[in-house]
């Protein structure tokens, strides 16, 4: 096994990690932040693969897209503060 596909392999099961951890957890912005890391992850492993334009893409707009998603969730979600119940 070379340089390569060990580094592949360690890419691959940090992604299911962090994918079995977004999908388990309560916590929402610990869930965007895990899809964020697979994604950036993704864009390595095509780096390291040989696809340098893939790679841009997948971290310039998926990971963009996703950092939009956890803005959104903290806007939607009030950051996890309660609503004030005295209106």
């Amino acid at each position: 096994m070379n340089h390569v596909e060990l580094s592949l392999l360690i890419i691959e099961i940090l992604m299911i990690l962090f994918a079995l951890y977004a999908s388990e957890t309560k916590n929402i912005a610990y869930s965007i932040l895990s899809l964020l890391i697979i994604s950036v992850l993704a864009g390595l492993a095509f780096f390291i693969l040989g696809a340098i334009y893939t790679s841009i893409v997948q971290i310039a707009v998926f990971s963009g897209a996703i950092v939009i998603m956890f803005i959104f969730v903290f806007i939607m979600t009030r950051g996890g503060v309660p609503k004030d119940e005295s209106y």
